[in-house]
């Protein structure tokens, strides 16, 4: 009796590292770099409001007049509904500031945001908001970019050691 006890624990155990690990796979941003986070300005040209994670695609002006097409994660719908924004919030044409992690890759113009600002002044930012950034933030930033946010009346302000995307 007592093997067979033993052997449920292990089963149930090797289920539960199963489980976990494969949350953490997806929690953990593996996929952004923490010392890649730039900060972004251009338009949005697409939202795919849909769970696991909402995405915002922007076309990205960079300071030689090219552009390019990123896309940004960002947390959950609920996580946003219930701070308050809406797919209309994210109109395509409307011009966006935006923060967040880089892919590795950088080639494949995603990121995880990790603040957005709209024209109307709202901060898109904080738990349940931002996309799954890398875990420790960049070297120096004292905590996630963005964590507080400016002072009120301040104006928006990219989170520190986030240069502009060049």
């Amino acid at each position: 009796m007592s093997n067979k006890s033993s052997s449920k624990k292990a089963a149930w155990l090797l289920v539960l590292s199963i489980c976990t690990s494969t949350a953490w796979a997806h929690h953990g941003g593996g996929t952004f770099d923490a010392t890649k986070c730039f900060a972004f300005k251009g338009t949005i040209r697409q939202l795919a409001w849909a769970n696991p994670h909402a995405w915002l695609y922007v076309q990205v002006q960079k300071p030689s007049g090219d552009s390019e097409l990123w896309g940004f994660e960002f947390g959950t719908v609920g996580g946003l509904s219930r701070a308050g924004f809406r797919p209309s919030d994210f109109a395509i044409g409307t011009k966006v500031s935006v923060t967040a992690y880089a892919n590795r890759d950088v080639t494949k113009h995603t990121g995880s945001a990790n603040r957005l600002i709209l024209p109307d002044g709202r901060d898109v930012a904080g738990a349940g908001i931002a996309g799954t950034a890398p875990g420790g933030g960049p070297p120096g930033a004292g905590g996630p970019p963005g964590a507080g946010g400016p002072p009120p009346g301040a104006g928006p302000a990219p989170p520190a050691n986030c240069p502009d995307y060049q």
